[in-house]
């Protein structure tokens, strides 16, 4: 599964701004590209983020991660399932992290290992 590391590119431990996540644009891009080559039976490849390293996140730079991988998915066509694991995460997940999930039509859910996994079904169709 293809895994990219926050803090190597970004140095703070502590990630709060939309700017710092836009950032990330560039890394994500060549995530996403490698993630579409070896594809699963279902044709998903849960991407990873690893948040080792990062001791808090707010939630404006979470939205912005996940607008960022929308819109990064989203430019392949198939507007079906997503699938993101947060590794690592600075915190638990919270009534603000479930919102912001949510704001993008996906659901999340801590993993027994403490990580994040974000999925949703949304359509490309209205």
């Amino acid at each position: 599964m293809p895994t990219f590391r926050v803090h190597d590119v970004l140095m703070d431990k502590i990630l709060v701004s939309r700017e710092s996540a836009r950032l990330l644009e560039g890394p994500l891009r060549a995530m996403t590209a490698s993630a579409r080559r070896p594809a699963d039976a279902s044709g998903t490849t849960p991407l990873i983020v690893d948040f080792q390293g990062v001791e808090g996140v707010a939630p404006s730079f979470l939205d912005e991660l996940l607008s960022i991988l929308e819109s990064l998915i989203g430019s392949e066509g198939n507007g079906g399932e997503r699938s993101l694991i947060v590794s690592n995460p600075p915190t638990r997940i919270s009534l603000k992290f479930e919102a912001v999930a949510r704001g993008h039509g996906m659901s999340v859910r801590a993993l027994p290992d403490g990580s994040w996994l974000l999925t949703s079904t949304r359509s490309s169709c209205p």
